[in-house]
């Protein structure tokens, strides 16, 4: 049995550090599931600094509760597991509820947060979802995979979940004063890590930001990829490469592309000797146009490539150097 409809709750966590922007996407977020499921939603503001100003937005886009928890020890750029052990001591003190949806704003930081949160109160961690929504069979969740070509639906029939929703930010426009408690929170919370800086040695930019790369595979061998590094440079792009490139010492791990490493999304991307593995097409985001040279006509690469062209990269690459030159 799935949990009664009253016993639900939205719970939007966010951490006032983290500035207007994180705030108002996930009042946005929380404010679109709540008017879909028939329910309202709560705001936990956690910190020391806004609170003021969070607690009249949070106001304006409707929650109907809102706890502002500050703790002494957290800093402005506290980090996310410390946020998690002070915003999971303030969660356990909320009215109870059998089936609780949190969440924390979208974004890198925000599924670190989301993770930490869920380990701390044994709560499921739904990641970056696409869509939320209550159904009677209990909370459903979608999320893309595989690169954004395939969408997962999961389903929890009870119990709390912690996700992140990109959906815009909070209409700000309600004029309802909701009640506003204050906590004095004193976790006991752990020291900062300590963080050592280092230079990686490379050159061009991260593969996950750049917008074009230029990525080898199995069948390019160590002049191959300084060729590709040499074309990347002139195009003002970045490296990468597949699995087995990372595995036989081509690439360092850090630009790896696919399920196990990156996800990239730039305007074209270069797959030179890469036969086209569902594991490595889950790292290239499906908007990307895909640039395919390989010798196999058969390699499945070409079969989701904008432009392919068969043949050895021995005698591609340098005629494509030669051409970017002019």
């Amino acid at each position: 049995m799935s949990a009664p409809l009253k016993t639900r709750e939205i719970l939007a966590l966010i951490p006032l550090a983290w500035g207007d922007d994180a705030l108002d996407m996930t009042l946005g977020a929380a404010q679109r599931v709540a008017a879909d499921a028939g329910l309202g939603f709560a705001a936990l503001l956690l910190g020391n600094a806004g609170a003021e100003e969070g607690a009249r937005r949070a106001a304006a886009a409707g929650a109907a509760r809102i706890c502002l928890a500050a703790h002494g020890g957290l800093a402005l750029d506290a980090e996310p597991a410390a946020l998690a052990l002070a915003g999971a001591d303030a969660v356990r003190r909320q009215p109870e509820a059998n089936q609780r949806l949190l969440l924390v704003p979208p974004g890198a930081d925000g599924e670190e947060l989301a993770a930490h949160l869920a380990a701390v109160l044994d709560a499921q961690p739904l990641g970056r979802c696409s869509a939320l929504s209550w159904t009677e069979a209990g909370l459903e969740a979608e999320r893309a995979t595989w690169g954004g070509r395939l969408r997962l639906g999961m389903t929890q029939a009870d119990g709390s979940a912690v996700a992140c929703l990109r959906l815009g930010k909070a209409e700000l426009s309600s004029t309802a004063e909701p009640p506003c408690e204050r906590l004095e929170l004193d976790t006991v919370l752990p020291a900062p890590l300590a963080v050592e800086e280092s230079t990686s040695g490379q050159r061009l930019p991260p593969v996950e930001s750049a917008r074009i790369v230029v990525s080898g595979g199995r069948g390019v061998n160590e002049q191959g990829f300084a060729l590709l590094e040499e074309l990347a440079e002139r195009l003002d792009g970045s490296l990468g490469g597949s699995l087995p490139a990372v595995d036989a010492g081509m690439v360092p791990v850090m630009r790896q592309v696919g399920v196990s490493g990156k996800f990239v999304s730039p305007d074209i991307y270069l797959a030179v000797g890469i036969s086209g593995t569902p594991q490595h097409l889950a790292g290239i985001s499906p908007d990307t146009r895909i640039v395919a040279i390989n010798k196999d006509p058969a390699a499945d690469i070409f079969k989701v490539a904008s432009v392919g062209v068969v043949g050895d990269w021995e005698q591609v690459l340098p005629e494509l150097l030669r051409v970017v030159e002019r």
